[in-house]
C-alpha cells in the first residue's frame, strides 16, 4: 500500500516539532477545518496554538475546496493563528502561507507570496520560528489599530 504525500509530510512535520502536541483531525461531519492543530511553548514561554492545513502539490496549484478556503479565511479573520503549508514534491520545499492567503492561494497557487519558504531539509526550530514570527507581527497590528 503506497503512502500518500500528505501523509508523508505529516509524519516528517511531527518528527521534526517533538515539543509541539499536535492533533490530528479527520473531520467529515465539519468540513474545512484543517489537518492539523497544534500546541506548545513559544520561545517567551507563553503557549501558542495553531491549526494548520497541510498540501502537497507536484505544480504550483493548490487544491483547496471551497469549505477549505471559507474556514481558513473566517477563522484568521477572527483574529485566530492559522496556516497552510504546502510541499511541492519536485524539490520538497515547504512553503508557509497564513490561512487569510486561502483565496489567493486557491487562485494563483505557488506563485502567491508565502510568508516563507524552507528548503529542505527542513529545520523543526526555523518551522515554529516563523509561526511565532506571524503571530507577534498580528498582535503588534492589532494593538496599532
Amino acid at each position: 500500500m503506497t503512502t500518500k504525500p500528505e501523509t508523508r509530510f505529516w509524519k516528517k512535520l511531527k518528527d521534526l516539532t517533538p515539543k509541539v502536541h499536535w492533533t490530528r483531525i479527520e473531520s467529515f461531519s465539519s468540513p474545512g477545518i484543517p489537518d492539523l492543530h497544534g500546541v506548545y511553548r513559544g520561545e517567551d514561554g507563553y503557549p501558542v496554538s495553531v491549526f494548520v492545513e497541510l498540501k502537497c502539490t507536484k505544480l504550483k496549484k493548490v487544491a483547496l475546496t471551497p469549505k477549505q478556503i471559507s474556514w481558513n479565511y473566517s477563522y484568521y479573520e477572527a483574529g485566530g493563528l492559522n496556516f497552510i503549508m504546502v510541499e511541492t514534491l519536485p524539490n520538497r520545499a515547504l512553503y508557509i502561507y497564513s490561512g487569510g492567503m486561502a483565496r489567493e492561494l486557491s487562485i494563483a497557487g505557488i506563485e502567491t507570496e508565502p510568508l516563507a519558504i524552507l528548503q529542505y531539509p527542513w529545520s523543526g526550530q526555523e518551522l515554529l520560528l516563523t509561526m511565532e514570527r506571524f503571530l507577534h507581527y498580528r498582535e503588534s497590528c492589532d494593538l496599532a489599530t
